[in-house]
This record gives structure tokens, sequence and C-alpha cells, in this order.
């Protein structure tokens, strides 16, 4: 997971999969089919562990509303300072893949739906919290996919802080705008 996250899937090289797992070329290749294969099950444990365990479970099943949103663009933010710059593995591969192998499309419509899902959730809380006018939530929600995604993408292409923490101010401020 951690190669493909740094390299992405078409600059990570199968000697470097190998020394990442332990396993000589041959049994990579038996044990997970193709280098297409290996990523997946890599992509798929990212979701899982980082996006559902770490970044978008806890927005979408918090019970807090904007505070929720702050807490999630403050997760996102600890990612500027990780060296070298890597950004998100779900949106790297977006980035990456111009035309993806359907498995990897099925995964990147599966993230952007839970993104969207997540941020709504916690919207919908600051509405009923009265934090946030009535009927704004999924509007706002798909002005922030983009900014996420916006973020992501300059943090991984090591931009400087500044501009993809403005990213997150505007982010900020969108969410909770009255």
């Amino acid at each position: 997971m951690h190669a493909f996250w740094s390299g992405g899937f078409h600059r990570t090289s199968v000697p470097e999969l190998t020394a990442a797992t332990g396993l000589s070329t041959s049994s990579l290749y038996n044990t997970y089919g193709s280098k297409l294969d290996l990523f997946v099950a890599a992509l798929d444990r990212y979701l899982a562990r980082i996006i559902e365990g770490h970044m978008l479970g806890p927005l979408r099943q918090g019970t807090a509303g904007l505070e929720d949103i702050d807490a999630f663009l403050g997760r996102l933010d600890r990612a500027v300072e990780v060296r070298p710059a890597r950004g998100c593995l779900a949106v790297n591969t977006i980035s990456e893949f111009r035309d993806p192998p359907a498995v990897v499309a099925e995964r990147e419509v599966d993230y952007l739906r839970q993104l969207r899902a997540a941020l709504e959730a916690a919207l919908t809380r600051a509405e009923a919290l009265r934090e946030i006018p009535d009927g704004v939530a999924e509007a706002r929600t798909e002005v922030l996919v983009p900014l996420v995604i916006a973020f992501n993408v300059l943090v991984a292409s090591s931009a400087p802080a500044s501009v993809a923490r403005g990213v997150l101010e505007a982010a900020r401020t969108i969410a909770g705008a009255s």
C-alpha cells in the first residue's frame, strides 16, 4: 500500500513491490495475479483502513456538525507535513488514471460516494443543530467534495503549504457560512 501510495500505479516498479512485500517476483504474481490485482488489493486496504477507519468513518458517524467537519479538515491538514508528499491514495488514483480499468474506476466512484456521504451527513447534523441554515447541506457538500480533492492534489504535488491550507480555510468558510 505504501509503495503505491508514494509512487502511484505506473511509477511503482515490480522490483519496488517485491522489496515492499518481501516476496519474489514469481511469488508476487502467484499470490496476487498481476500488478493491477496487487494495486487493487492495496487500494482496498487503504480505503478500509485510512479512508473509512480514520478519515471518513469518524466524519460520517460523528455526533457534531461543524465540529466534525473541522476535525476532518484538521486530519487532512496533517498531510501537508508528511514527507515525501503523497496526499491521498484514492485521489492520487483518480488523478493518475485517465481511463482506469473498470476495477479501479469502481473504487474511484465508491471513494467519491463515501466522501460525499460523509460530508453531507456532518452538514445535515449542522443543519439540525442550527449551525447552518436549513436546506444548504447538499449544495455545500457539492462544493466541499472538489475542495477536498483539490487539497489532496496540491499536497501530492508538493505545492506550498500555504496554498494547500488556503483550500482548507475556504472549505471551513463554505461549511460554516451563515
